[in-house]
């Protein structure tokens, strides 16, 4: 038993100082430095690989025509009532606050405009709102002392707002229209008179675009008062647009995809009839977005192209208000007809103070 004893005492002293010895040794090496390692890729955390192109900033909207004031009549769709369709609030005189505010987020549906309105008022011109059916003007009696049209929604016009522009457009009154996608229909309806169409769909670009692949980029498709000075555009969500007898202005890069093809290629975003402008998308007139590329010189163009050239001949009959003549009706010789007089009263009635008549 006593050599048993010895030996498992021997041999567990033996294994102790093994293990002491090869930590020890190990303690060394380790001393010694750390095997070297390849460095790990960390490309996808710096902000500078990661972070999405965009386009630089732009300038300021500024206008170039020397134009005396004209009247530039604004549709900005139903959502607009009672804002008083017709009520003029500019010029904005000095002295006192105005008493509507329409810039920031407090001017509704007007700051989608904004850019373009405050310049045109800027260069001395009067900016009239129509809000729609509801307004306090017809949109008829605003046209008959305008001299351009803008509207952000061509859907919202009723049918006989729609013949009243149309016939705006036709005796030459300068008429910018926008429609997003989801509007095209009612587009090309209101635009097939003077050949323009909208296509369904929504135009999207994966490498040329302004941090979004919705943010397709536009550019001129040659020279005109529209692209005079702009080198790309920036549409947030743009609609493609054709016309026939006309002229495409602003086409998308060869990159860009049709959402309901799927075919690459470029698309027209915007075209020019004669007096009439379309602009497959609206989203390029709001502040936010009119610092973006060039949309500031676009905006620019846009308000010189609405004031310059010939005042439009157009009348829509006596007052064009209630009872007025509507576009593409005749008026009877010597004006409208006037109402017919209240009949005499016979002998068994009474007058109106209530006595008998003889």
């Amino acid at each position: 038993m006593n050599f048993d004893l010895r030996t498992t005492v021997g041999a567990f002293a033996l294994v102790f100082l093994a293990v002491v010895g090869v930590a020890a040794v190990g303690g060394v090496v380790l001393d010694g430095g750390s095997p070297e390692t390849d460095a790990v890729a960390d490309d996808h955390w710096r902000l500078d690989t990661v972070e999405p192109e965009t386009v630089s900033e732009g300038g300021e909207v500024e206008m170039e025509s020397s134009e005396p004031s004209n009247t530039v009549v604004v549709h900005l769709s139903s959502g607009a009532s009672g804002l008083g369709g017709g009520t003029s609030i500019l010029p904005i005189e000095d002295g006192d606050a105005p008493t509507e505010a329409d810039i920031g987020s407090l001017g509704g549906v007007r700051r989608g405009v904004a850019p373009l309105t405050a310049a045109l008022v800027e260069n001395g011109h009067e900016v009239r709102f129509y809000g729609g059916a509801f307004g306090a003007e017809p949109l008829p009696s605003l046209l008959s002392d305008a001299d351009a049209f803008v509207t952000t929604s061509p859907s919202a016009l009723s049918a006989t707002d729609t013949d009243a522009v149309e016939s705006f457009v036709e005796a030459g009154g300068r008429t910018l229209v926008t429609s997003d996608p989801g509007g095209t229909g009612a587009l090309t309806d209101f635009g097939s008179p003077f050949g323009v169409y909208g296509k369904a769909g929504y135009v999207y670009d994966m490498e040329h675009n302004d941090a979004n692949y919705l943010s397709v980029l536009g550019e001129p498709t040659g020279s005109g008062s529209l692209t005079e000075g702009v080198e790309e555009a920036v549409f947030r969500g743009a609609a493609p647009i054709g016309v026939a007898g006309g002229s495409t202005t602003f086409t998308t890069a060869e990159t860009s995809q049709l959402s309901t093809t799927r075919e690459t290629g470029s698309y027209g975003v915007a075209v020019r009839s004669d007096s009439l402008a379309v602009f497959g998308d609206s989203s390029f007139l709001e502040p936010e977005n009119a610092g973006r590329a060039d949309n500031g010189v676009l905006i620019g163009n846009i308000a010189d192209f609405l004031v310059t050239g010939p005042n439009p001949d157009v009348s829509f009959g006596p007052g064009a208000g209630p009872g007025a003549v509507p576009p593409g009706a005749t008026v009877p010789p010597g004006g409208t007809t006037p109402p017919p007089e209240p009949p005499e009263p016979s002998g068994n009635e009474t007058d109106p103070s209530g006595n008998a008549t003889a």
